[in-house]
Order: C-alpha cells, then structure tokens, then sequence
C-alpha cells in the first residue's frame, strides 16, 4: 500500500489508509514508525477504514522545529484528523502513543471512539532505588552536555568525553537513541498522565504482555483501576509489543473489540 505525505503547520507527514468501514487510527510508539504496524494495520483493513501514520521526528515525517511536549503531537494528530476526514475514529496506541491518546480522549472525549490501548506509556512505573538514580544521573549528564555546548568555551573534547563514557552507562536506549529528539524525549517522559485517566469516557480495552519491561503490567492495572469503563486483557508471554508477540490472539481481540457495539 503506497504511502502519502500531507503538511500540516509546515512539517511533513506520512501516513497511509485502507479499507472502508469505521475509521481506526494507529498511533505508534517512541522510536517506531508506520511499518511496526504492518501486519496489525492489513488485518484491520479488511474490515475498517485503518489509517496510520509516522509521527514528526520518526519514521520520514518531518522533526518538530523544536522540542515539543506530549500536547505539541496532540496538537498535530487532531489537526492530521481534520485534514484525513477522521471526525471520531477508533484510535488503536502503543506506547508513547498511547500518551496522545489518553490526552485526546480525555480532553476531547468527543473525538475519540474506542480506544485500544497496548503497552501504553503516561504512568509512572514503581522502580527500584537503583533505577531512580540512574534516571536522575543520566538526565544530570544530559544537562551536563547541554550546559558545556552553551556556556563552555572549546567545550567539544568534554562533550565528546561525556557521550563515550557517562551517557551510555547512565541514560535509557530511547535516550541514547533520540538523537536530535532527546530534549522532546525528556519532555514527554516527564509528565505524569495519570489525572487525565478518569476523564476518559470511551470505551476502553487494555491489552498487555505479561512480559513488558518498558512500560509493565503494574502500569495496565493503575490505568483499568482509574479508566472508568476499561477492561485489561493479559496476552501471556508477550513483551512490549503484543500485536507482533502474540499476533493472531491479538488481531483476534482487536477485531472483536472494534466490531463489538459500544
């Protein structure tokens, strides 16, 4: 399926659609792009009008022009539905798209249709002592490399010297992986969605890997405790991506999901 490219405030963005039927939209997560769906999006396509696209700075959308906070991508994928005809889609988020979509359908309950949500990102999971002091390091480190560009003259050899030994002991694989997306990165993982979930009036199914280390099961039982009409399905032995873990069982109950009345 050929993909299409749509400008929206100046920035570029892929996206494709297929299928007819009510409108499903897939948000990926960090790091990810359009092709981690593939398989999910053509077996929704046979029954809905499923449309997905790259998020700015992933995939080929374009970067935003600066760093942008969670409300920034919700600024642009409300403004992407506008311009794609999507009024009330069905929206399916994995990750940090799940971020986006706890805000949409919180704040703008009349655009969100079910929501199906899978190793969704936005609260904060119960870590160790030792995980908190190094998330707390490796930000230090990031403000360390910021500060010394900015402020410090001839400051490349102690840049160069924090990226090869500080950073990749101290800082997550998305954090040493954002590139030119790190400060959006710190952005984003430092908001805590949790208020918004009792906002949420969609209906609302959670589908998680028993197995998931970035964003765990403790995260899927807090947001089926606060999203008043939830459910939580645990798809066992799968990880932090059960649409590719447990592929069929997965299709099976997002279709089920979609199709099912509200």
């Amino acid at each position: 399926m050929p993909t299409e490219l749509i400008q929206i405030d100046g920035l570029s963005i892929r996206y494709k659609s297929a299928g007819a039927g009510p409108p499903v939209l897939l948000l990926h997560g960090w790091g990810a792009s359009m092709e981690t769906f593939e398989p999910l999006f053509q077996a929704l396509s046979h029954a809905f009008r499923a449309v997905v696209l790259d998020l700015p700075g992933h995939g080929q959308s374009s970067l935003p022009p600066q760093p942008w906070h969670v409300s920034n991508y919700l600024d642009l994928v409300l403004k992407f539905m506008d311009a794609t005809g999507l009024d009330q889609p069905h929206i399916l988020a994995h990750s940090f798209g799940g971020r986006i979509t706890i805000k949409l359908a919180s704040a703008h309950p009349h655009r969100a249709g079910k929501l199906l949500l899978t190793a969704a990102a936005g609260i904060p999971p119960r870590q160790s002592l030792r995980t908190r002091v190094r998330k707390v390091l490796g930000a230090t480190a990031g403000k360390l490399q910021r500060t010394a560009r900015t402020s410090l003259p001839a400051s490349e050899p102690l840049i160069r010297n924090i990226n090869a030994r500080l950073l990749p002991k101290l800082a997550s694989r998305d954090y040493l992986q954002a590139g030119p997306l790190r400060e959006t990165l710190i952005n984003v993982v430092s908001e805590d969605l949790t208020s918004y979930l009792a906002s949420i009036q969609s209906p609302t199914l959670l589908l998680w890997g028993d197995h998931d280390r970035e964003t765990p099961l403790s995260s899927a039982e807090t947001m089926a405790s606060l999203i008043p009409n939830s459910e939580l399905i645990v798809l066992p032995g799968a990880g932090h991506f059960p649409f590719l873990d447990q592929m069929n069982k997965f299709h099976m109950r997002a279709l089920r999901f979609f199709r099912e009345a509200a």
